[in-house]
């Protein structure tokens, strides 16, 4: 054997193909800018200024095809390791794209830090808002900032697999990192089918409530929506974004919208691939899922909660007490975000409650954030067999999914990701609290969690001053600079973050 044969492996060689991993973010932002033709058209229309949506459209598409094409790598070479990178810094790179119209727009967010808080609030369908008055950007730029979160609610990186065919060896790991839940599941053998059948279902349900609330509008005005807020509240519906182009969101409109939209969070907290089985002839998918039966099952239980809380506390009567529950906890849980009333000024064991709601989320594969039913079930299942283990060791007792046993890996991942979640919250929780503190700013130890679990939850709205009909605006930078980041390591689900933060990733 010779020396060089029997040398040890170099160390602190890179392993990432950065030059594979910025051809793809490039393609994403490249192909992305495109979506700035929408707002231009509403700016046409209105008879807006075209700036703010031209210049990052063209600058947007310059710098894409640059790094696409100066990194001297396909975008399609991309690997594993390459997706945790891709998808973590495709993300970056939307908001900063979804920025520039913000600053440009002349409204009342003037520093890149509020346009760039906005934007990745938008992408990652939080809906956390640092616009303190609405009425002063124009309808293209609101008609943007629910885009964002139209095109980050099923995922960019999803779209980007789908239109253009681009996966590489790496496809799965794409579609795993970027789909919302434990598990990306497979609808066709192609990834790229897969992909193309899960926007399918998206642009279709999305299309079906516009209809819904303009027809709506148009045989009852008062309580329905004219077309442009048809078409923006279903983008951010359908995404569980919540942006609202209206300054008290969704309770500017009559009962018949807000019943609409309720409906439709719901659809859009379960999993889209459960809706595409249910399309294609199998109406008992849903209704057989066990995680859509806890899913259902656990809105029902928090909406009669706080129906009770508001009866004891309002004179809303049992309709209105209970109808407002129900809205505002679905709104919440499937962290859509919406408001029908300033749930902020409500009893605190109805808080309580929202606030726990805020940390469950929807189905795996659905556009909810936070920790996802699917991942609760496993986590308590996996509680439930221990106890009886610790009772009869020798009986072995498989965690059921559905029906088929759940592995292993399965179930500490579960549970290892409810630890990590919750040590991540705390951890933002304190560091928001801390910079108020240091900073002088009013803000009390609750409204501090609540700002940490409704951004890494990609939730929304918070209470106090960041009350659904308020905004983050007066926070201190570095609060908004902290939750931007919980926003992102919510949006990701954390393990890719973590994954980028290690040294075995980058180096061998």
């Amino acid at each position: 054997m010779s020396a060089a044969a029997a040398a040890p492996p170099r160390q602190g060689r890179l392993r990432v193909d950065l030059g594979a991993t910025g051809s793809l973010v490039g393609l994403v932002v490249k192909w992305l800018s495109l979506a700035l033709l929408a707002p231009i058209g509403v700016a046409l229309i209105d008879g807006d200024s075209l700036v703010p949506f031209v210049a990052p459209l063209v600058g947007g598409f310059a710098v894409g095809l640059a790094l696409e094409r100066l990194s001297g790598r396909r975008a399609d070479d991309v690997g594993v390791r390459e997706a945790f990178a891709a998808v973590a810094v495709a993300w970056l790179a939307a908001a900063l794209l979804g920025a520039v119209p913000y600053i440009l727009d002349g409204g009342d967010i003037s520093s890149f830090g509020d346009a760039y808080f906005e934007a990745m609030s938008g992408f990652t369908t939080t809906g956390a808002s640092v616009m303190a008055d609405i009425s002063s950007h124009s309808p293209a730029i609101l008609f943007w900032r629910s885009l964002t979160q139209w095109l980050g609610g099923m995922g960019i990186i999803v779209l980007a697999i789908a239109i253009l065919n681009q996966a590489g060896p790496g496809g799965k790991a794409l579609l795993q990192q970027e789909a919302p839940g434990p598990e990306a599941e497979k609808l066709t053998p192609r990834l790229r089918d897969t992909a193309l059948r899960l926007w399918l279902v998206y642009l279709v349900l999305t299309a079906v409530l516009v209809v819904a609330l303009w027809l709506t509008g148009l045989v009852a005005p008062s309580q329905g929506m004219d077309l442009y807020n048809a078409v923006t509240h279903a983008f951010s519906t359908m995404s569980t974004g919540g942006f609202s182009p209206e300054p008290r969101s969704i309770e500017a409109f009559g009962w018949v919208s807000q019943l609409i939209i309720a409906v439709f969070m719901v659809i859009a907290g379960g999993s889209f691939a459960l809706w595409y089985r249910t399309a294609r002839g199998r109406l008992g998918a849903a209704p057989r899922d066990g995680e859509f039966r806890t899913y259902i099952a656990i809105l029902a239980a928090l909406s009669a909660l706080v129906g009770v809380a508001l009866l004891a506390t309002s004179d809303a009567g049992v309709i209105g007490a209970f109808g407002q529950a129900a809205f505002q906890v679905i709104s919440l849980m499937t962290t859509t975000g919406y408001a029908s009333q300033d749930f902020a000024l409500w009893a605190p064991f109805a808080l309580l409650i929202l606030f726990a709601a805020m940390f469950v989320g929807g189905c795996a594969g659905s556009t909810s954030g936070s920790i996802k039913v699917v991942r609760i079930r496993l986590a308590l299942a996996s509680a439930r067999r221990d106890v009886e283990t610790a009772v009869h060791p020798e009986k072995v007792l498989p965690v059921r999914q559905n029906g088929r046993p759940v592995r292993e890996a399965a179930l500490q991942g579960a549970t290892a990701f409810i630890g990590l979640y919750l040590v991540t919250f705390a951890i933002g929780a304190l560091a928001i609290l801390l910079i108020a503190t240091l900073r002088g700013f009013d803000l009390g130890a609750f409204d501090a969690l609540v700002a940490a679990a409704t951004t890494i939850g990609n939730v929304g709205p918070g209470v106090g001053q960041a009350g659904p009909m308020g905004s983050y605006a007066a926070f201190p930078w570095e609060a908004k600079a902290v939750m931007v980041l919980l926003m992102w390591i919510g949006r990701l689900e954390l393990i890719p973050v973590l994954v980028l933060a290690t040294r075995a990733y980058w180096l061998r």
